[in-house]
């Protein structure tokens, strides 16, 4: 039976492993902690300001129905699997509920299959009442908000807590080294 205890190793244990571990990889493993932590916090960074803009247009921006001006569709690498990956930008025009005519632009990144969406082809869109400019197509929306809300929290307990904790770890086994050497 699995006990959920064993996933983790007591101080001791990390304190038997630190203690027969070389200096440079001790040096190395807190390199790569850190790096895990910048990397999570750049990401969380970068990714954030798209997350806030798009999921409160989402969730308390108006609708209304828009018009394709047009798409570019562009080649943007390869999935794992091999298939090709597209970066589209859609062009679009609206009116609000107020009748301002407001215009927008939306850029979707890793679309594995992009829509065929044609200059006059309808499309939903979510725009801030007080500023229609600030506005988002609908068109996969939901699925990129809504994996970001569930990833960015992910990477910022991850690129916080794993590191802290290594830290507390190591700090710890250094403080029982410091002292039994001081005997």
């Amino acid at each position: 039976m699995f006990r959920f205890r064993r996933m983790f190793i007591s101080q001791a244990q990390f304190n038997d492993g630190a203690d027969a571990a070389k200096r440079w990889h001790r040096v190395g493993i807190g390199f790569l902690v850190a790096l895990v932590a910048i990397a999570c916090t750049a990401a969380v960074v970068i990714m954030g300001p798209r997350l806030v803009r798009e999921g409160s247009l989402l969730w308390f921006g108006k609708y209304a129905e828009g018009t394709v001006d047009q798409m570019k569709v562009e080649e943007h690498g390869k999935f794992k699997g091999g298939a090709q990956k597209y970066r589209i930008t859609i062009d679009y025009h609206f009116t609000t509920a107020t009748g301002v005519r407001s215009s927008g632009s939306t850029i979707r990144t890793d679309v594995r299959d992009p829509p065929d969406f044609k200059p006059g082809d309808a499309i939903g869109v979510y725009y801030s009442a007080a500023d229609p400019a600030n506005s988002v197509a609908e068109h996969n929306l939901r699925t990129d908000v809504y994996a970001l809300v569930l990833f960015l929290p992910f990477l910022g307990v991850m690129g916080t807590t794993w590191p802290l904790h290594w830290a507390w770890r190591h700090w710890r086994w250094h403080r029982s080294r410091s002292a039994s050497i001081s005997r």
